[in-house]
């Protein structure tokens, strides 16, 4: 072999190698954008190497050769004038005869090195053409996860419907119709029974349009508190929702059940024989919905991502059309009409680990934000078009749910007062909300016993990989609520709720030593936070949460599983103590558990004077 032909023989393996190893970490592992055109290039490179060695090479080769040479010499003639030989006249030359045999064979097709370096086997062709299939179907996958979806599912004509927010006595309702024909689109409601009793007209919708991408949301009002209703439309959606308890009053039975996670993908991993569409995630939990009886899922962002594998653009269009590819999911469906959705916004609505504030593409990722999951939203803190929010679950638990990307500082600016991820409103709506009785009472004149706080990243900082995005750059106002959350232990307990790092963990932040808030033993201050991601994403072959100090306490930490998502039991029903009880679902199967206790109902009052030397 000559150089250049070794040479080209290097550069084809090489090429395979780099492109069988990409598409793997791509289609199983991250679905990064430098992936499809790093597996192109490589495919390229190799196609037009193998091709140039396919047809340049023989299939056989020399076994083995032999020579053979016969020299003849002619007798001496004498010739005289009569006939007669009398003497040498001529004297012929010599003849010589060689012959060369050749014997060839088949090249060995060598069936280890062909598939497992993409070479072209010298003997063999359907070696040849298998280990071009594979790398071929390689490119073909990984084009199939980044592009088809783009083109052939842009779901324009998608028509659907979802219910956001649930009140003790309204509900929110979403639709989106887009197909003219269809309008008017009626609304009604009924009591969800086997035989469908009086329907009650909600609205009528004469036309949708372009500027809010075919969407309303409407509002569903007249409900009674902790009844089950269906509602119908004349676009032919359906679907059935339970309201909350009333304001200050217990659940039904005492306890109540909600679901939480974040980050979703379609098609992720990659199956070349599911629907572009599908989301396993959903899948996964509309079988469960019947067991788990939740109320509601907490949504913790990163609903779309706009960057993965492709950003398809920066405007509107480009925006909305992520969130119908996932409302238009074949998945959705079972896991959308009967569960309650609320949400918040992270990164990947906007743009990988956003810091910029209103400013750039903003504006347009906002857009359909606002149409498909802030109208069906519970009711913000403010209403200046703010997108973090507050509500309660009767007197067991109140929620505030966080904005943690348009008010915050860059990521990469020195921890101080000067830096905040909510921004000063923001920051002291949620301060006072947890310092304040909530004005959400039970009947004995106490108030909720749980106090929800949402954040779509992290509060921990034991997570070393991308920290800056977290709370753990954010530590100066991450300690003004730790200390707000310390002041109130005894009162309510307080949880916080995080998605993003595509994996779980379970963090315990308990106050300082020797400091005002654990100096009160019969005290229950420590705040938990519970992280779980994703519903529908790759999780991180590193493991990149640990504990460095006392002030994050890992209490565990699960990384692996392609779908997770926790489910959360408020149990009133001890009168010692509220209960919280932690589910992690990791890939459909129960994987842990954990367990915290409040003060109950009964037990607040005696605190109340106590508390406030702490507050």
């Amino acid at each position: 072999m000559d150089v250049s032909s070794a040479a080209l023989y290097t550069i084809c393996s090489l090429s395979t190698v780099a492109l069988r190893l990409a598409s793997y970490v791509f289609l199983r592992w991250i679905p990064g954008h430098v992936f499809p055109p790093f597996i192109f290039t490589a495919f390229g490179i190799y196609a037009s190497i193998f091709t140039v060695l396919y047809l340049s090479k023989s299939a056989y080769k020399v076994a083995a050769t032999s020579s053979t040479v016969i020299v003849t010499q002619p007798n001496e003639i004498e010739i005289t004038d009569n006939g007669e030989t009398t003497g040498l006249l001529k004297k012929p030359p010599p003849t010589i005869e060689a012959t060369e045999t050749i014997v060839y064979e088949k090249k060995d097709p060598h069936p280890v090195r062909t598939l497992l370096f993409g070479l072209p086997s010298p003997s063999n062709g359907k070696l040849s053409l298998i280990t071009f299939g594979i790398n071929a179907l390689l490119a073909l996958a990984t084009w199939d996860l980044t592009f088809r979806s783009h083109y052939f599912y842009q779901e324009q004509d998608l028509s659907f419907s979802r219910i956001g927010y649930v009140g003790p006595d309204s509900a929110k309702l979403l639709i989106r119709e887009p197909i003219r024909d269809r309008w008017p689109v009626t609304v009604w409601y009924s009591l969800d029974e086997p035989i469908v009793p009086e329907t009650h007209l909600v609205d009528i919708i004469p036309a949708l349009y372009n500027e809010t991408d075919f969407t309303k949301t409407i509002t569903i009002k007249k409900l009674h508190p902790e009844t089950k209703y269906r509602y119908f439309t004349s676009s032919n959606h359906t679907g059935t929702f339970t309201t909350a308890p009333a304001p200050g009053a217990r659940p039904k039975g005492g306890k109540f059940t909600f679901l939480t996670t974040s980050c979703i993908k379609q098609r992720f991993p990659y199956n070349p024989l599911a629907h572009p569409l599908s989301i396993k995630g959903f899948k996964i939990i509309s079988s469960m919905l019947e067991e788990l009886q939740a109320s509601f899922m907490l949504f913790l962002g990163d609903f779309i991502y706009i960057d993965v594998p492709r950003r398809p653009g920066t405007d509107v269009e480009s925006y909305r059309l992520q969130y119908r590819q996932v409302y238009g999911s074949p998945d959705w469906p079972p896991v959308g009409n009967h569960l309650p959705w609320l949400h918040v916004g992270d990164d990947h609505e906007i743009a990988n680990d956003w810091d910029q504030g209103k400013t750039g593409v903003y504006n347009a990722a906002m857009d359909p934000y606002l149409h498909y999951q802030h109208g069906p939203n519970p009711p913000a803190v403010r209403q200046g078009g703010e997108t973090y929010y507050h509500f309660s679950w009767g007197s067991s638990a109140s929620f505030f749910m966080l904005d943690t990307r348009t008010y915050r500082s860059g990521n990469n600016l020195p921890d101080g007062p000067g830096k905040s991820m909510l921004g000063t409103q923001q920051r002291e709506d949620l301060i006072n909300w947890l310092l304040k009785d909530d004005g959400v009472v039970d009947h004995n004149g106490d108030e909720v016993q749980w106090k929800i706080i949402v954040s779509s990243v992290p509060f921990t900082k034991n997570w070393h990989f991308g920290e800056n995005d977290t709370w753990a750059g954010f530590l100066w106002e991450r300690q003004q609520i730790l200390e707000a959350a310390w002041s109130i232990g005894g009162r309510s307990g307080v949880v916080i709720l995080s998605g993003d790092r595509h994996e779980f963990a379970a963090t315990k932040f308990p106050p300082p030593e020797g400091s005002r808030w654990a100096k009160e033993k019969s005290r229950a201050v420590d705040v938990h936070e519970f992280s779980c991601s994703p519903l529908n994403q790759f999780y991180l072959p590193v493991r990149t949460y640990k504990q460095v100090d006392d002030e994050d306490v890992v209490i565990k930490y699960i990384p692996d599983g392609n779908h997770k998502f926790g489910a959360i039991t408020i149990d009133t029903t001890n009168e010692e103590q509220a209960v919280l009880k932690y589910r992690l679902f990791v890939d459909g199967e129960e994987t842990w558990s954990w367990v915290l206790a409040a003060p109950a109902a009964g037990k607040k009052a005696s605190m109340k004077k106590k508390l406030k030397q702490w507050a």
